[in-house]
């Protein structure tokens, strides 16, 4: 079935299978993206770096950025309102030991303490500040520029205009959450509008939002004319997800589910390496959300949550998940 997707090209990249990584605050951190790539994930974005706070030296923006030498391709992705504020933090990201692939932006966040600062989701409102965002970033950085954004503020009318706005700026890629910002992550996502956006615009589309399985991907690739399939949630406690769609492709079988097994030898692999890079009191608390998504679908989960978040020594949580799981179910 390869010859059903192609690859995914961006300036000097050519990323196969065209299923990519989302940028999800709190969970795609270094530490998990490699996992991810040990999978097959073949492109990732970082979670969102404050333009201000990397120039102020503040919000541990340099930990975000950190990543080994096998987290490549990556897209450093920055959130911010003010244009030259983003490109004095692009120039100055590239002068960094760690190198990026992509410059992104996000222009799609409806967390309110980021819309309340005009970023984020807030830039849908604001064609002209859009665009003078990605003039800016083209103005200091050779990279290819790519956004994330979503189909408006509370109406999707405008969401095409807004598109070919940003591609008239010099954008080089579009990632589409098919949400508005009012939505949040309630309700459906607009495959249909994504579909629009993905026929007007002749740079690569990104099609994004409730991608859940292998089957699902593929479908959404081929029906909606996009260069490539984005996917989130559907990553937490699953980086099986790109194995199996490695193997959907190649012989067109649905993937088996992993065990629960599998899922916790992953699951403590991801631990070990979070208390190595974060230390025991953080590690331990970072690995909680991912932990409950690594349960999440089997019998005795909630069991197996309780016992882990009541637990302050790793050693135990790491019992719990090599083998003591199965005193849980």
């Amino acid at each position: 079935m390869k010859d059903i997707a192609r690859p995914l090209l961006l300036g000097h990249l050519s990323i196969w299978p065209p299923f990519v990584s989302a940028p999800m605050a709190g969970y795609t951190d270094g530490v998990f993206r490699e996992i991810l790539r040990e999978f097959g994930c073949p492109y990732c974005c970082t979670e969102m770096v404050s333009a201000k706070g990397f120039l102020l030296g503040g919000d541990n923006t340099l930990e975000i950025l950190e990543h080994s030498p096998s987290d490549r391709p990556l897209a450093v992705q920055l959130f911010g309102e003010d244009p030259e504020i983003i490109a004095r933090a692009a120039a100055k990201i590239q002068e960094l030991e760690y190198k990026f692939d992509v410059i992104d932006v996000n222009m799609g966040c409806p967390a309110r303490k980021i819309t309340s600062q005009g970023a984020g989701g807030a830039l849908l409102k604001d064609i002209p500040r859009a665009q003078a965002i990605v003039r800016a970033l083209k103005g200091v950085s050779a990279l290819p520029v790519s956004a994330k954004i979503r189909l408006g503020w509370d109406d999707p009318g405008r969401a095409v205009e807004f598109a070919e706005a940003l591609y008239d700026a010099g954008l080089d890629l579009l990632v589409v959450h098919g949400r508005t910002v009012s939505q949040g992550y309630s309700g459906r996502s607009d495959w249909d509008t994504i579909s629009e956006i993905a026929r007007n615009l002749p740079i690569p589309v990104i099609g994004n939002g409730d991608v859940l399985s292998p089957e699902e991907a593929l479908f959404r690739l081929k029906s909606s004319g996009c260069s490539g399939i984005m996917i989130g949630r559907g990553l937490l406690g699953n980086p099986f997800f790109f194995t199996g769609l490695t193997r959907f492709l190649e012989s067109g079988e649905r993937p088996p589910a992993p065990s629960f097994d599998e899922k916790m030898s992953v699951a403590a692999e991801h631990f070990r390496r979070a208390i190595k890079r974060y230390g025991e009191r953080r590690g331990l608390l970072e690995m909680r959300k991912h932990l409950a998504f690594y349960f999440k679908g089997f019998r005795g989960a909630s069991r197996l949550r309780e016992l882990v978040n009541r637990e302050d020594s790793p050693e135990r949580v790491l019992e719990i998940l090599e083998k003591g799981w199965r005193d849980a179910l």
